[in-house]
């Protein structure tokens, strides 16, 4: 095994083990499941059509996809600068690969998160309608592209605050409060906030209505702001790693 693929071992065991994945991964499933406990309890009534249905099952997955990707990247850097994360920085591989391995440890816990949220909520839907929407699969690939960038988001906030759990709160605040604001006054003012990762996001609801010619943003308008936030997020990150490797480790 090599260095790379250990570092990448531990950290996945490491997430595996903490109570946020304990609390995530069963919160996704409960969250794919309350639209049909509500149906199926007469709170509210079957919608229509499956399309309708996923619409309001998928409602979930901006809110879900920010706390996820939150919870295991919010410190996914300044962690290694606390004494439990010495240990990483003294291993003979370099500051690049050692965070790549991190980095994808973290992205296969919340792919796991987000997956059963979806495999939820399909399935529900299937059970309900004996069907489910032919646009399955593209929310599925849009979803792991989403969360992919809400963690190469989340990674640079980490990457720039020292303090752990403060990265995970200001991850929190401004994912979930500051961008949703930006976007609303945006769009009060008729503008349409392209360089949001969470009106990227919409897409993921918008694949869940029948097909229309009008939906914003598109596949593509989506699919570029995400890859622009990957990039952006993972090449910050690796230069602020690097530096604060160092001057402080």
């Amino acid at each position: 095994m090599t260095r790379f693929n250990q570092i990448y071992y531990y950290n996945l065991v490491f997430y595996s083990r903490t109570r946020r994945f304990s609390i995530m991964v069963p919160l996704a499933l409960a969250i794919s499941l309350i639209n049909t406990f509500l149906i199926q309890f007469h709170v509210v009534t079957k919608p229509p059509s499956v399309y309708f249905f996923t619409e309001a099952n998928l409602g979930y997955a901006e809110i879900l996809y920010i706390l996820i990707a939150s919870m295991f990247a919010g410190d996914l850097v300044s962690r290694d600068f606390q004494k439990e994360g010495l240990f990483l920085l003294t291993q003979p591989i370099s500051r690049r690969k050692l965070f790549f391995a991190k980095f994808l440890s973290a992205l296969t816990v919340s792919i796991i998160a987000v997956a059963v949220y979806l495999f939820g909520s399909f399935i529900t839907a299937y059970l309900l309608y004996k069907t489910i929407i032919p646009s399955w699969y593209q929310i599925i690939l849009i979803s792991f592209l989403a969360i992919t960038a809400l963690l190469s988001l989340v990674t640079l906030f980490s990457a720039v605050i020292k303090s752990p759990t403060m990265s995970i709160t200001l991850s929190v605040f401004l994912l979930l409060i500051l961008f949703p604001l930006a976007q609303q006054i945006l769009q009060d003012v008729n503008k349409t906030p392209l360089f949001l990762i969470t009106y990227a996001m919409q897409i993921i609801t918008n694949l869940a209505q029948p097909p229309q010619d009008s939906s914003q943003p598109t596949i593509p308008q989506s699919i570029e702001v995400f890859i622009a936030y990957i990039i952006f997020g993972l090449v910050l990150s690796i230069i602020i790693y690097y530096k604060r490797e160092l001057t402080e480790a």
